[in-house]
């Protein structure tokens, strides 16, 4: 009995040790780490026996700041979801852009691969291929046609040369024949001239 009333006496004188010396003391700042706000309210205890009195206006201040750190966790739980959040949704618009942006390079480049020719669609190699045969086609073209001129015109010219060759000996020839016309029938004219000379 006596030992019981020794307890709670000590008990009581320790509670109210403990509170007089609060009132003394500043509040646990609230910047400092849970662990050490423990550790100083701990250290700055009464002993009793292998117990630590401990008082309510610590616990207190010490409750209130665990609360504090708490709803700031919470607060900062809840800005880091949302930002979260608006990141994922600004990831999937992106995402949804990039994939609309390779959509787009690729009908760009196929436009860019692509030539319109005659209203179809033509690859450039396909066109490209298409015009250098078409231009070498051209160029023998003009080059045979153009030895076929050559060809067509030198027998022309020999042609001509040998027309014009032919002209003047006919024209040789019939001033020749001519003469020869022109030389019989003086001759005749002059045998009639002499028969008609001795009949007189």
């Amino acid at each position: 009995m006596k030992k019981n009333i020794f307890i709670i006496s000590m008990l009581f004188i320790g509670l109210s040790y403990g509170s007089l010396a609060q009132e003394g003391e500043e509040e646990i700042e609230k910047s400092n780490t849970i662990e050490s706000q423990f550790t100083e309210m701990i250290e700055s205890s009464n002993s009793y026996q292998s117990f630590k009195v401990i008082s309510k206006s610590k616990l207190n201040v010490l409750q209130s700041n665990i609360q504090d750190t708490v709803s700031s966790f919470e607060k900062t739980i809840a800005e880091s979801r949302d930002i979260i959040a608006e990141q994922k949704s600004k990831l999937e618009s992106n995402d949804q852009k990039i994939q609309e942006l390779n959509i787009e390079l690729e009908s760009t480049k196929k436009s860019v691969d692509s030539i319109d020719v005659f209203g179809i669609q033509t690859h450039k190699s396909t066109y490209t291929l298409m015009m250098w045969s078409i231009v070498i086609f051209l160029t023998i073209l003009s080059i045979i046609l153009f030895l076929v001129y050559q060809k067509g015109n030198r027998k022309t010219k020999n042609a001509n040369s040998k027309l014009e060759e032919t002209q003047n000996e006919l024209e040789s020839l019939r001033k020749r024949s001519l003469e020869r016309e022109q030389k019989v029938r003086r001759e005749l004219q002059n045998e009639i001239n002499k028969n008609s000379m001795r009949k007189d």
